[in-house]
């Protein structure tokens, strides 16, 4: 199985072996220069508290080292711009709808499957909000 450079890169970086063990999960936000931005100055980092919490769950150290968790977030950036500019050419073009989304992850199953249950979830949610609602207000 080959690996893009940027797995290779994760793959190689050990971060449960030796990490010191600060405060619990950093800052949220950190300032990072370079990555996706291609080295355009400082971004922010915006999904770093979570993918921390779910390398933690998925076995990795209670802090993982900064590199890992930045060539994550770098790696889910560039997945969720590829998604959204292939979303936007197909359809209605300029606009990303749900269906568009779909269409793109048919042929993988297990994206296809999460997919479905998370839109199943969120109808059977809207429909016990709207229960609940006319409930306590009345219809």
């Amino acid at each position: 199985m080959a690996f893009s450079g940027a797995e290779a890169s994760l793959r190689r970086l050990p971060s449960f072996a030796s990490a010191p063990t600060p405060a619990l999960f950093e800052e949220e936000n950190e300032e990072i220069g370079g990555g996706a931005e291609g080295g355009q100055g400082k971004r922010k980092r915006l999904f770093s508290k979570e993918l921390r919490c779910m390398m933690y769950g998925f076995g990795d150290d209670q802090n993982p080292y900064t590199e890992s968790v930045d060539i994550l977030e770098d790696l889910v950036i560039e997945f969720i711009t590829e998604m959204t500019h292939k979303a936007m050419s197909i359809g209605r073009q300029g606009r990303v709808q749900v269906e568009d989304i779909v269409f793109l992850i048919r042929k993988d199953p297990r994206k296809f499957a999460r997919v479905k249950d998370l839109l199943t979830m969120n109808e059977e949610l809207k429909r016990a909000r709207k229960a609940f609602d006319e409930a306590n207000y009345g219809s």
